[in-house]
């Protein structure tokens, strides 16, 4: 429960870019598959609605962690320069 209660401070629900689903709308992702030895960590989860929970498995996405946040990265068929991206409300510069 305390680990549900963190990740919904650093992501303040749907991580992914764009959308606006709140925390108790939205299941902890496993950036690194926990069935292939990835943590069940806060550096290893990542907060998704069920649609970009779906988008994440179906589709070519990466999650990388800068600074303990979540970035995501599209791929290349959607942004060729494969430019990381994040949610607005986490207001987390890129670089620091």
């Amino acid at each position: 429960m305390a680990q549900r209660k963190a990740l919904a401070v650093r992501d303040k629900g749907c991580a992914f870019p764009g959308c606006d689903r709140p925390p108790g709308w939205t299941e902890a992702h496993h950036v690194w598959h926990w069935i292939d030895g990835g943590p069940t960590d806060l550096d290893n989860l990542v907060l998704l609605c069920v649609h970009h929970h779906h988008v994440m498995h179906e589709q070519e996405w990466t999650i990388i962690f800068e600074h303990g946040i979540p970035s995501f990265i599209p791929p290349r068929w959607i942004d060729v320069e494969q430019k990381p991206l994040r949610n607005i409300r986490v207001d987390y510069p890129l670089t620091l």
